[in-house]
């Protein structure tokens, strides 16, 4: 853990004064493969660098980015690809029994992605002088998927049941309706339109966070341009978000951070709908990857309102400035309605869980570390009945 972590902070400031200037770099996801090294090491990475060195307005950020990422990566959907009702749900068969759905689709996954962007500045910050107070971002992005039997396909995991993963082919077939990407030969290339707003109220040092941000992002991707191979999309989706923080208490010896505990509590509303969501865009609209605890591509709605309040204990550095050991507590609640993607089944749902994360924050630029959940009301689709969950954390935070 010790070279890790030493490896990663060389890595970062390394970026960090080769992109200096007017050019800069940062990183933007990741994604893990569970059979490589239990999920901890990252197997999927984009990023990008941006150049601010013209402006389109004097005095204010025009940012030029051009973002790109490649990877392996394992996804574990939850819906049933004929009827899109959860997988692990009862519900009435033709004869009127009820029947138990066990076992989640498993598959492996090639992608890569790239995407050209515009982020233009407007007015001046009344907190941060220097900045601006609304930033406006239009982009283009593309993506390439090719999903391909799991390279553990016969083995058994636990999921509910124990049962064997099955080939992509006997999951899902060639024309799913519910997994539009997986269609035909389970390749998908497509384009996605983006147009965002910000609104930065928020002093971050890292140490302490205080103020509001507000974020409003409009995604459309329309069948024309996601039609090219087997697999399709035809989406469109709107994301309101909002920060706010404030500082509770901070200790300090000439000039020097010690201690602080900072509040900070997030709301976010999402709206993503169409006759094809793609399962990228299923995870990213998903109550289950919303509220820590639960997994990813679970309860599916197409309406999801999720509050995640944190109380956060950050250390003092650790030798290097910009390396701290961060304890977060937290109480999420999420409630999902309307229906599931690409499927006639609804649901309306609230789930909610509380649970510790304790974690290196390397230059505001990485988290890594563990999370322990308690699970007040619905289940993790992954791990089963038991209300506790625990996951390693390898993130990108901002």
């Amino acid at each position: 853990m010790k070279k890790l972590t030493v490896l990663l902070v060389a890595f970062v400031a390394l970026l960090s004064s080769a992109f200096a200037s007017d050019w800069h770099f940062w990183g933007k996801d990741l994604d893990q493969h569970p059979e490589f090294l239990w999920g901890f090491f990252p197997t999927y990475l984009y990023g990008g660098v941006g150049y601010t060195g013209f402006e389109f307005i004097p005095g204010h950020t025009t940012d030029i980015q051009l973002m790109a990422g490649a990877g392996y990566a394992q996804r574990k959907l939850f819906q049933d690809p004929e009827t899109g009702r959860p997988l692990h749900s009862p519900y009435e068969n033709e004869e009127g029994g009820i029947e138990l759905q066990y076992g989640p689709i498993i598959y492996d996954l090639v992608q890569v992605d790239w995407a050209l962007k515009l982020v233009q500045g407007f007015w001046d910050s009344p907190v941060e002088p220097g900045d601006d107070l609304l930033s406006i971002t239009l982009a283009y992005e593309g993506k390439f998927e090719g999903a391909m039997d799991s390279m553990k396909m016969g083995a058994v995991r636990k999921n509910w049941d124990s049962l064997p993963i099955k080939s992509l082919d006997e999951y899902v077939g060639h024309d799913s309706l519910v997994y539009p990407d997986l269609m035909g030969n389970h390749q998908y290339l497509g384009t996605n339109l983006n147009l965002g707003f910000e609104l930065d109220l928020m002093t971050d040092d890292i140490e302490t966070n205080d103020g509001f941000l507000f974020n409003l992002d409009i995604d459309w991707a329309p069948l024309a341009l996601n039609s090219a191979l087997d697999g399709e999309a035809d989406f469109y989706s709107i994301v309101f978000n909002a920060v706010g923080a404030k500082t509770l208490y901070q200790y300090e010896t000439n000039g020097k951070h010690w201690f602080s505990i900072s509040l900070v509590d997030r709301f976010n509303v999402n709206w993503t709908s169409g006759d094809k969501v793609p399962v990228y865009a299923q995870k990213q609209g998903s109550l289950g990857r919303k509220v820590r605890g639960y997994a990813s591509y679970s309860y599916n709605s197409e309406l999801t309102i999720v509050n995640n309040l944190d109380l956060r204990f950050t250390s003092p550095a650790l030798g290097v400035d910009g390396l701290y050991i961060r304890l977060n507590l937290f109480f999420d609640m999420g409630y999902g309605a309307g229906h599931f993607y690409n499927s006639e089944f609804r649901q309306n749902k609230f789930i909610a869980s509380t649970g510790a994360q304790i974690s290196f924050t390397i230059f505001d630029f990485i988290d890594l570390g563990y999370q322990v959940a308690y699970l007040i009301n619905g289940e993790n689709y992954a791990k089963g009945p038991s209300p506790f969950t625990s996951s390693f954390l390898f993130f990108l935070d901002f």
